[in-house]
């Protein structure tokens, strides 16, 4: 364990190290292919001149008479078309290490030292700009502009627009360098991209070297690392980008929806693609312990969370967002703030499917298409306004349904109000929801969010949050499950059926009980019929309370239906149940269930009154 944390801590500051000098590496070569060479040199405003006379016009003092210490070598020079002696005593492989020599007039064999006005004379030779210099200064290493020069030079500032800078042999006066800010930023950039930060003028420093060896720890450290990922289960190949619904709940708000990401990608990662923010220092090192999530489906535990995670915690759960793949989960916990997106859907299509229930299917306005769980649902934002006490237009076979209702419009404040989706997000780009119009009669009020959802006309826009999720199929293809719901109850069910068999190919038997009133109020009716003789594992049981005397089917209450039903099974034990619908019927329905035996953790309800 404290190998591991020691590898990854030398990984990541490596990295940090090593990364940053690649991205150096990086701006300075593409400085170097932009840049103007002649402009870089510092020679652009640089002229060069020649200085010799006429060997026949001079009479020379023989060599062997001027000095009695012997020189290393000795030059015949011309400065301003005179003749001199170089006598060079000591001197370095380079021109710029540390010499020692003279020169004498080679007419009289007497020494000989340059004076400020030659110095000016010749860098005025070598310059042909039409700044003005000024009064060379003899100066001492080191230099800013020739940081291995280890000799004293001539340094004449000229004052014009590039900050010209002509440095020149404080023996010979020969030109060494015309140096400006062009010459400076280029110089600046070869320290930079030779790592030359203690100023060597090489690139063959102590410097490069330990970074050579940083490089070799990194692809270590990184080997390593690797090889405890692959053995904790962490490191899986794929090339696939396909994507993982999860439901996530949200503690501080009580909230659930659903978030989608590509599956390879790790929890941390997934969420926040979709702008949900686990807490992290590290940014997914495993290092600070912090990303912390509750998974309802039991993960191996890697090295770092028993590092950062106490016993209880892994027990319960608890694992980190950084150490596991979106596709290891199907719902977790988080204990942040939800941050929702605000969708605007406009209507595409409305119309009643049943005396009381209207079919309103909306479409995204920004076009994006939303990725949920069947069974979720949406909340919308009612504005504040008058409502219709009744719809205005309606199937003629409906309209004996209503007549004992008044019309008449009332006021109300601005609400929310929450809608389960009846299909599930791969089954269209369409968002449907069932509306069941909720009327002014026997002490009741109108129903604000009903009315007004309604009443809207194809083109019409509403603002909705979502899709959140809080009821909604397990992972298990097989296990059996009963579905039972009662008026626009059967929304969430009818989506949950639908993807199960459509999308997930679910191999256990599907039942639905349904009820209605009437046949009229029988939801979906020819389309679920259609869907139990397409797939031999469903079965569609409806109920009628108030059958006409042509029914043919059950009569009663989905409770009178499903205790017969039961009895005659021995399978149920393992059977999970979902319930929407009334409250009454649904905690009578939960007795019911729970009587024979069947767990409470294989029950599962919408609230339909949310």
């Amino acid at each position: 364990m404290r190998f591991f944390k020691l590898n990854t801590t030398l990984h990541k500051w490596l990295s940090l190290f090593v990364g940053l000098q690649l991205l150096i590496w990086l701006g300075t070569g593409l400085y170097f292919n932009l840049m103007d060479h002649s402009k870089a040199s510092g020679n652009e405003l640089r002229v060069h001149s020649h200085h010799e006379g006429n060997i026949t016009d001079f009479t020379f003092t023989p060599i062997k008479d001027i000095t009695s210490e012997a020189p290393q070598e000795v030059k015949l020079i011309w400065i301003l078309h005179q003749p001199y002696y170089h006598f060079v005593f000591d001197k370095g492989q380079h021109s710029y290490q540390q010499s020692h020599s003279m020169l004498f007039d080679a007419v009289t064999g007497k020494p000989f030292n340059l004076s400020e006005e030659q110095v000016l004379t010749l860098a005025k030779n070598s310059y042909s700009g039409e700044g003005k210099l000024t009064s060379p200064v003899l100066s001492q290493p080191p230099f800013s502009d020739h940081v291995r020069q280890q000799n004293p030079m001539w340094r004449v500032v000229v004052e014009d627009e590039n900050n010209t800078t002509i440095y020149l042999d404080s023996i010979t006066g020969q030109v060494l360098r015309h140096a400006n800010d062009d010459f400076r930023l280029k110089d600046l950039m070869m320290k930079l991209h030779f790592m030359d930060y203690g100023n060597s003028g090489g690139f063959n420093h102590w410097l490069i070297i330990a970074f050579a060896f940083a490089t070799l720890f990194l692809s270590v450290t990184g080997v390593t690392w690797l090889i405890q990922q692959y053995r904790s289960g962490l490191l899986k190949l794929g090339w696939g980008t396909n994507r993982q619904k999860v439901a996530v709940t949200f503690s501080n708000e009580n909230t659930i929806t659903d978030i989608s990401a590509v599956g390879r990608s790790t929890v941390l990662e997934g969420l926040a693609s979709s702008h949900v923010y686990l807490p992290s220092s590290c940014g997914g090192g495993g290092t600070c312990g912090k990303c912390v999530f509750l998974s309802s489906t039991k993960l191996p535990i890697t090295l770092s969370e028993q590092e950062h995670l106490s016993q209880e915690q892994l027990k319960e759960g608890y694992r980190l967002g950084c150490q596991h793949r979106f596709s290891e989960i199907s719902s977790i916990e988080v204990n942040i703030d939800l941050n929702i997106e605000n969708h605007e859907l406009v209507v595409v299509a409305t119309n009643f499917i049943t005396p009381f229930i209207k079919e309103v299917k909306f479409k995204v306005k920004s076009g994006k298409r939303l990725a949920f769980k069947a069974g979720a649902y949406m909340q919308f934002e009612v504005p504040a306004g008058m409502n219709r006490l009744r719809p205005e237009e309606m199937p003629e076979n409906y309209e004996k349904y209503w007549e004992s209702y008044s019309h008449g419009r009332f006021s109300h404040d601005g609400v929310t109000r929450h809608y389960s989706l009846v299909n599930f997000d791969e089954e269209s780009d369409e968002l449907t929801f069932n509306i069941r119009w909720q009327t002014a009669k026997d002490g009741f009020r109108a129903g604000i969010g009903s009315s007004y959802l309604g009443s809207l006309e194809v083109g019409e826009t509403i603002i909705a949050k979502g899709p959140f999720s809080d009821f909604y199929a397990t992972s298990n293809k097989k296990v059996p499950r009963i579905f039972i719901g009662a008026g626009s109850g059967l929304a969430p069910l009818r989506a949950i059926i639908f993807e199960q068999l459509k999308k997930r190919q679910d191999e256990g038997d599907l039942t639905l009980i349904y009820g209605a009133r009437t046949e009229d109020d029988l939801l979906y009716r020819d389309e679920l019929n259609s869907l139990s003789e397409q797939y031999k594992n469903f079965s569609y049981i409806p109920t009628l309370s108030n059958p006409s005397e042509q029914w043919q089917g059950h009569s009663g209450y989905v409770q009178q239906v499903l205790l017969p039903y039961l009895s005659q099974k021995a399978k149920f034990l393992s059977t999970e149940f979902y319930l929407c619908g009334p409250e009454a019927m649904m905690s009578e329905v939960e007795q019911i269930i729970t009587d024979v035996g069947i767990p409470s953790n294989q029950i599962f309800k919408d609230k339909f009154s949310r």
